[in-house]
């Protein structure tokens, strides 16, 4: 079912090719907005791949390299938006033995 809920309307979304993040992606596709989404790596199309696939997506995602280590990478995604859905999550490891259960 589509609807022009969303009128072209601009919204951001942080890590796009997440689990929740992309299906937040397909749902606003589908209501009418246009997405930018915010991805690790544009290139790899395992990651986002799934994301161009979307009804809508030619025409109205657009995905932007960001890191939420680095600082200012979300300036131009988030420009113009009338909303963000922050997803994105940093995932920082330093395991050195991951059988080693002793570390919980």
């Amino acid at each position: 079912m589509c609807s022009d809920a969303g009128n072209g309307k601009l919204v951001c979304i942080t890590g796009a090719s997440g689990f929740i993040a992309a299906w937040l992606v397909k749902l606003l596709l589908l209501r009418g907005y246009t997405v930018n989404g915010t991805v690790c790596d544009l290139y790899d199309s395992r990651k986002e791949g799934h994301l161009l696939k979307l009804d809508g997506a030619r025409e109205r995602l657009h995905l932007f390299k960001a890191n939420l280590l680095e600082e200012g990478p979300f300036d131009a995604a988030v420009e113009w938006c009338e909303g963000v859905f922050h997803t994105a999550s940093p995932v920082v490891s330093n395991v050195k033995d991951p059988q080693d259960h002793k570390r919980f």
